[in-house]
């Protein structure tokens, strides 16, 4: 029995690895159809795109982005464009957002990070008021994504006392909550020189407060490693109680990132870990992304990560692409904390003798036009042998979107491997557990 129970422990240390291999989220696979948004005409205001961020919109059920646009000298512009797949876009035939001559933002505009909330329309964007600086972070809104409304008191975070952010702030990644809201942004010291990633919070979007305790949160990597020399760009995520970091690195400066990686935190300050197998996105040699490939924004839609970033090839304008990576575990509305997808978890302890606790998500329902809402569906969880046979029921009613746990007692049930399989919905997911004696 002993040696049975040892051969059973092994077979499911290699399933959960290799459970774990498929649920990592950080095999991203190229668009076919890239690049899925060109440049203008050369010599126009759209000539070269890059810095993409992009949003689904809920109420028009389309992808809206805001893109870095230029004609290759300065000014630079925010730009716009629209997408019912994420791939095929429409572009804004002008910029939606122009630097203002004489002001802090004279210079270029860089990086848009937008949000809607109460059919409102918000950007923080960074700014240049010369070639080599300093960068600050501005604020504007809209009601549409297109007019947009600059505030009056901008720019609301600007250069740092603290040294690696000596010279301002850059790209920054904002998430709003009940609590009020989080920034992660990029910030530079110097010219030229090394780049970190730094947190705040406020209350309102406006008035910012840095963490002076533990900035910046995400440091370079050590010496020889992909990253060593810069971290930047951040886009952020928050699922399976965890937060998402993906960033653009540099092992040497450079004018533009050629890889990207991905960190997890637990409260989205302390600890980032970085994740083993980075970078988990690069450049492809002989393509159009050859020359470099900035990973800029990620967006989660039904089990699905979609992400969009600039690249460049050796003669090619700058474009934007678009990349996908399958979304197997625990996805969350960042911004509501409502699950995103149907989700079993690997129920623990496993092995187990003779009690084991099994959590699921239940998600919002995605209607064929891409509407979600947030009606209970019919959800069942059932145990079964390896031949099929049921041996019990666990969760047999509706189910709001949420987070859920039930805990499984295999009293009576002989020692051996069973399956559990949740039923959302039209949605089915699977899972191996073993009942060790």
């Amino acid at each position: 029995m002993k040696t049975f129970a040892f051969i059973l422990v092994m077979l499911v240390a290699c399933w959960i690895l290799c459970d774990n291999c498929a649920q990592a989220q950080y095999a991203w696979t190229k668009d076919s159809r890239n690049p899925v948004l060109l440049g203008g005409a050369a010599g126009s205001w759209n000539s070269d795109l890059f810095c993409p961020f992009v949003l689904f919109n809920t109420d028009s059920s389309r992808y809206e982005m805001w893109f870095t646009a230029t004609s290759g000298d300065p000014p630079w512009t925010i730009g716009f464009a629209t997408s019912r797949d994420g791939a095929s876009w429409n572009v804004y035939p002008s910029p939606v957002l122009l630097p203002d001559p004489g002001s802090w933002d004279q210079y270029v505009l860089i990086g848009a990070c937008v949000i809607r909330e109460n059919q409102q329309y918000k950007m923080w964007y960074s700014a240049f008021t010369a070639s080599t600086g300093p960068s600050s972070i501005g604020y504007a809104t809209s009601p549409d994504g297109i007019h947009w409304a600059k505030y009056a008191s901008n720019p609301i975070l600007g250069p740092g006392t603290a040294l690696w952010e000596l010279r301002g702030p850059l790209q920054c990644y904002v998430m709003s909550g009940p609590g009020g809201y989080k920034m992660w942004y990029s910030a530079w010291k110097a010219v030229s020189d090394t780049i970190r990633i730094g947190y705040a919070t406020s209350t309102d979007g406006l008035k910012w407060q840095r963490d002076t305790v533990h900035n910046p949160v995400l440091n370079v990597g050590v010496p020889g490693q992909w990253d060593a020399r810069t971290v930047g760009w951040p886009t952020v995520l928050f699922f399976k109680n965890t937060y998402f970091m993906w960033y653009s690195g540099q092992q040497v400066y450079e004018k533009a990132y050629k890889s990207a990686g991905v960190a997890t935190s637990s409260d989205g300050i302390t600890n980032w870990t970085r994740y083993s197998g980075n970078p988990v996105f690069t450049t492809t040699p002989g393509s159009w992304d050859q020359k470099y490939a900035e990973f800029t924004t990620v967006v989660v839609r039904g089990d699905i990560l979609h992400a969009w970033y600039g690249g460049e090839g050796l003669v090619a304008p700058m474009c934007i692409g678009h990349a996908t990576s399958p979304l197997t575990s625990v996805g969350n509305d960042e911004r509501g904390g409502i699950p995103k997808v149907i989700v079993l978890e690997q129920n623990h302890p496993n092995p187990f003798n003779p009690t084991t606790t099994i959590r699921y998500n239940v998600g919002v329902v995605v209607a064929p036009s891409g509407v979600e809402g947030h009606a209970s569906i019919n959800v069942r969880l059932a145990v079964y042998d390896l031949l099929g046979r049921e041996v019990a029921v666990l969760v047999n009613e509706k189910k709001a979107p949420g987070r859920y746990e039930v805990r499984f007692d295999a009293t009576g049930l002989a020692s051996g491997v069973y399956l559990y399989r949740l039923t959302a919905g039209s949605s089915v997911r699977t899972r191996r557990m073993v009942v060790v004696r």
